[in-house]
This record gives C-alpha cells, structure tokens and sequence, in this order.
C-alpha cells in the first residue's frame, strides 16, 4: 500500500504549530516586550530595511513579537509602510498588499484575528513595488526554512515575487527548531532576525 507522504508531513506540521504556540504562550508579556523591542532595533539596522523606500510588515499575533516599534520607525524616515490583506480566489490564498500612514488605517479583521487596512481607503501596493518584507513563522530551521499559521498565504506570496526582494523572517529565539517538516510549495528565507541576532541563510541548491 502507497504511504501518503504528503498527508504524513502535514500532520507533523500541525503537531509542530501545536508545540511552538505552548512555547510562545509561555512568555510573559514583559519578556515577549523586551524581546521584542530587541528584535526591532536589530531590524531598524538591516541593511535591506534601510536602503528600502516602501517596506511590507505583518500585524502580528498577541503571541508573536511586537513589531510596532519597527512600522513606527518606517514611518519615522517616511518609508511607506504596506500591510497585507488576506483573501481567497477559490482556494488560492493571496495577500494583497495596502498602504498605510497611521495605526487608525488598520480597521479591518482577516483571518486569525489580524487587523487589516480597509481595502477601499488605503492605496494598493504591488507586490512589485515592495523593496523588502518581513515575514512571520511559527518556527524557523537551520536552513531558513519556516512554519507558518496554516493559511498558506505567505507560501504562496513567497513563491511567486520577483527574485532577489528581501524577505526577513521576525521571530523569537525560542522558534528557531533543528528541522522543519518541508513540503514541495515550502521555501526557504535569506534571513532571519531574532533577539538574539541575525542569521542568515545560503541560498537553497
């Protein structure tokens, strides 16, 4: 009988989701502030970030790290600061990216509970307009690989932007797992930034 692989490499996926958000519950919310506002100094610094004009965040999870100092910063050197919103077309999931000018745009709620731009007041940004992005993970490997809420979103944005756009990972040190199970859609980030520094990854063969 023909072993299912890629049903078994979803399980372990969501066993994986199950552990890293016990682990990330088990921050105080001094520490997550702490490690947090570390993380975003560290990411101010990035030479991607400096060097970018228009630059995609994510409205983070109550468990994951604060990066609202970070999309302040942007907006304090008059980056433009963009937002997903996340929608399906039949079972595609896409993010579509909007400019936001202050916390006040954020008005929407998407999945997960993710506060979103309001699609009809900020301005559309494509994906080609981005100079660099940060994303997020549930957990992240020796090989930069990452795990992800489950919604597919980021794998698919990942996949299909142009070759050479930075894409950082924000995550807490405690997220970062020997391996990460991999299916064939999965790809890897250049680098990743914790509290406790920045790594980066060479590129996949």
């Amino acid at each position: 009988m023909k072993r299912d692989f890629s049903s078994e490499t979803a399980m372990a996926k969501e066993e994986l989701r199950r552990i890293m958000r016990v682990r990330l519950r088990e921050i105080d919310a001094a520490q997550r502030a702490e490690k947090s506002l570390l993380l975003c100094e560290l990411a101010a610094h990035a030479p991607s970030f400096a060097a970018s004009r228009c630059v995609g965040f994510f409205a983070p999870l109550p468990s994951e790290p604060d990066i609202a100092p970070l999309i302040e910063e942007a907006w304090a050197q008059h980056k433009r600061v963009a937002l997903p919103v996340m929608i399906r077309h039949g079972n595609k999931p896409q993010l579509n990216w909007h400019e936001v000018a202050n916390w006040d745009e954020l008005v929407m709620t998407g999945p997960f509970g993710l506060r979103e731009p309001d699609p009809l007041r900020a301005p559309r940004v494509t994906a080609g307009e981005l100079d660099c992005v940060f994303v997020p993970g549930l957990a992240f490997d020796r090989d930069g690989f990452r795990l992800g809420r489950g919604g597919g979103f980021y794998d698919c944005f990942l996949a299909n932007v142009r070759a050479g756009l930075p894409k950082i990972g924000l995550m807490f040190e405690c997220q970062r797992v020997p391996s990460v199970p991999r299916e064939s859609h999965d790809h890897p980030l250049p680098e990743v930034i914790t509290e406790s520094g920045v790594t980066p990854f060479p590129p996949s063969s």
